[in-house]
């Protein structure tokens, strides 16, 4: 069968950017915005899920359950990034069919060497690629676009509201020992901070202070500290005073 890409959304029917970047993709929501989501995106395919679904970590946790495997892209995904494009090169794969290639070839690495979390590099210029590695067993996934293979270990902790990808990362990589990560490609997603719908009802400094520090007591000094950051872009960026890096030590 071939792999499901799906773009879990909410109360953002107008604005997914990340169907224009990839073929035949599915648009997953609340069966109470249903009509919406068709009414504005009449050329994708609408799975809804039950409205007492709440957030998105419990949305993954259902959508991992329903489709058994697929790769998940946030909505406000707006560009794939190739990290290995030489000098004076455009970096942006702008063919939706080459970027559903690149997911798929992925996943058959995945399935050959039977690992349940794979994604690309939250790393976003060329700069930042290193030619001696491409793939990786050993680096976490960018939460914005990672596919899973379901099993008993692929579950997220409905108690985090924000930071899933450190969990689901941290989790497989301690019960499995490793993740696939690709550092050549990185999808580029519109500022968090500053679009309506999502999780932006609950993205706040407090409750991102909350999601870090309740990570970091369960998987210890895999979990640096990074001190403060900023978040956003220009007059909206917003200073945290809590960010973290991870540095696996299993």
């Amino acid at each position: 069968m071939p792999l499901k890409i799906v773009i879990p959304s909410h109360k953002r029917h107008d604005r997914v950017y990340a169907k224009r970047i990839v073929t035949d993709p599915i648009i997953c929501v609340p069966k109470s915005q249903e009509e919406q989501y068709k009414l504005c995106n009449p050329d994708c395919e609408i799975v809804t899920h039950p409205n007492d679904i709440i957030g998105l970590i419990p949305k993954r946790n259902w959508m991992a359950k329903h489709f058994g495997e697929l790769f998940m892209i946030d909505d406000d995904v707006h560009a794939v990034k190739n990290l290995v494009a030489e000098k004076g090169e455009g970096t942006v794969v702008k063919d939706p069919e080459r970027v559903r290639y690149i997911i798929e070839n992925l996943h058959d690495i995945a399935c050959l060497l039977d690992v349940h979390v794979f994604g690309f590099t939250a790393r976003t210029t060329p700069v930042m690629y290193e030619e001696q590695e491409y793939l990786s067993l050993s680096k976490m996934i960018t939460g914005c676009s990672y596919g899973v293979r379901y099993n008993k270990n692929v579950w997220w902790n409905e108690e985090l509201r924000l930071k899933e990808d450190f969990w689901i990362s941290c989790y497989v990589k301690y019960k499995e020992r490793r993740i696939l990560t690709d550092l050549r490609y990185n999808f580029a997603q519109k500022s968090t901070f500053v679009n309506a719908g999502g999780l932006s009802a609950f993205r706040n400094q407090e409750e991102e202070k909350r999601s870090i520090l309740f990570i970091k007591k369960h998987f210890g000094d895999s979990i640096v500290m990074k001190g403060k950051t900023r978040n956003g872009k220009d007059e909206t960026r917003q200073l945290v005073e809590y960010n973290i890096t991870c540095k696996y030590k299993f």
